[in-house]
């Protein structure tokens, strides 16, 4: 017969965790013999107190939090633990939101200031093209009233001559 054996500590849901953290403070106080004595009874046999069996996923928790007690560890002392650890995310958490808030008004930013440069460049660019424009009509006008003279010129020419004795 093989038997399976749990590796790794699986922390339980909270309320079971609360059991199981009174039940190993009172066995590292009182003994083995406290859990033998909620094992025998009723209460033993209940989901609530699962993780008293090496078969539970919760038992390594159960039998490393009376390590802990046995040791000296306090409820306290795990309590301050987690609320660092907590305040530690916390910060961590906050830090990344400003990070990722940063990020976006510098974005925002490099958008405003190319819509800048656009809007600076398009006024320039509309002028020079109306100034390109008003040339090239002058010269077309210039050209077109050049044409005309240069008619005039050979009519008057073509006039004078027929008049000519």
């Amino acid at each position: 017969i093989t038997t399976m054996g749990i590796t790794g500590i699986i922390r339980p849901p909270p309320d079971i965790r609360t059991v199981a953290d009174r039940t190993a403070l009172f066995v590292s106080k009182n003994g083995r013999a406290f859990e033998n004595k909620i094992l025998n009874s009723a209460k033993g046999k209940t989901p609530k107190f699962a993780f008293l069996h090496e078969t539970s996923p919760f038992h390594a928790y159960y039998e490393n939090r009376i390590r802990f007690y046995l040791e000296g560890g306090t409820d306290e002392e795990e309590k301050k633990k987690e609320e660092e650890e907590k305040l530690m995310l916390k910060k961590k958490e906050e830090e990344e939101r400003e990070r990722l808030e940063i990020k976006e008004k510098e974005e925002a930013a490099k958008k405003r200031e190319a819509a800048k440069k656009a809007s600076a460049v398009d006024p320039v660019a509309r002028a020079l093209l109306a100034c390109r424009t008003k040339i090239g009509d002058a010269r077309r006008g210039d050209a077109a009233a050049g044409d005309k003279d240069s008619n005039k010129d050979v009519e008057t020419s073509a006039m004078q001559s027929n008049n000519m004795p």
